[in-house]
Formats: structure tokens, C-alpha cells, sequence
């Protein structure tokens, strides 16, 4: 029985689906290696991936308070996880290069993925059962999900941005 579910739900799966699985995880792989990044490409990715969950929320739930604001709560949670986690560690700023050395991590890879896995669920989910649009705690669980998950692509972000102020620049060189 579950085979065949399974089995449904990815033959209903559009093709494009599976380029863009492939392109994420490269993507997550080169996440893994130390780069070193001006400051507008290390916006890049938190934005873009801000702005895809919020779409999804909007595309799913429409202009549902409850899903904005469960969204915004998730996002805020990430960013004050991550004043705790401090997270990714071992990241700095160069002036003299103007860029931030960013170390590997996977933890971009387990999050894309989280991001794609969260947002396949989530059509699953509405395919296979319409009527969760109007279901208050679906679109709160959905929207506060997807803002932690986009939330914490800021948060580190945010963290590395952080490291440009603690360097202490001279005043006379």
C-alpha cells in the first residue's frame, strides 16, 4: 500500500522536479568547501531562498495572517538560535581582499535539501488533500517551518556578516 503511494506521488511529480533535485545537491556540495565570498554574493543565497519559502507560504495559503505571521515567528527564531549557535564557525572578513572566508560545511547541503523536501511535502500534502489550505494549524505549521528553514540561511549569513565588525581596523596605518 505504501509502495503504491509512493509510487503515485512521484509519477505526479513534474520532470523538472528532478533537474532541480540534482542542481540543489551540487549546489549543497560546493557549500562543503571553504570560499571566499564579497559580501553581495553572500546575500545571494539567503534572499533567494527567503524569498522561495515566503512564496510558497503566499502560493499556498494566500495573505493568511496566521501563516505570515508563523512564517516571521520561524525566521526570528533562526536568527536567535543562531546568536547562540554562532554559526558557521571559524568565519571571517578580509579587508584586504574585501571578501568573507567561509569555511566548508554541510550544513547548507541538510538545509537545501530540508528546503526542497518541506516544499515537495507541502504540494504533496495539498494535492492529496485540498481542504489543509484552510486548516489554521497546517498553514502555521507550513509557514513557521519554512521561515526557521529560510531563516537560518539568514542567520548564518547574518553571523558572517558580523565578523567584518568585530576586526579591529586601525586607525593609523
Amino acid at each position: 500500500m505504501l509502495l503504491q503511494v509512493l509510487t503515485h506521488i512521484l509519477r505526479g511529480t513534474p520532470v523538472w522536479v528532478f533537474p532541480l533535485f540534482l542542481g540543489l545537491i551540487a549546489l549543497g556540495y560546493l557549500q562543503s568547501k571553504p570560499r571566499d565570498l564579497p559580501p553581495a554574493r553572500l546575500a545571494i543565497l539567503p534572499v533567494v531562498l527567503a524569498a522561495i519559502s515566503l512564496s510558497r507560504v503566499l502560493s499556498a495559503f494566500g495573505v493568511e495572517p496566521l501563516a505570515l505571521t508563523a512564517w516571521v515567528a520561524g525566521t526570528a527564531a533562526a536568527l536567535l538560535l543562531n546568536t547562540r549557535l554562532k554559526q558557521p564557525a571559524g568565519a571571517r572578513w578580509s579587508a584586504a581582499s574585501g571578501t568573507f572566508h567561509v569555511p566548508g560545511s554541510w550544513v547548507p547541503m541538510v538545509l537545501i535539501m530540508a528546503v526542497f523536501f518541506a516544499r515537495y511535502a507541502l504540494a504533496v500534502s495539498l494535492a492529496m488533500k485540498p481542504e489543509f489550505v484552510h486548516s489554521a494549524g497546517f498553514a502555521s505549521a507550513a509557514g513557521f517551518g519554512f521561515g526557521l528553514l529560510s531563516g537560518m540561511f539568514m542567520a548564518r549569513a547574518w553571523w558572517v556578516w558580523s565578523q567584518r565588525s568585530t576586526q579591529v581596523v586601525p586607525v593609523f596605518s
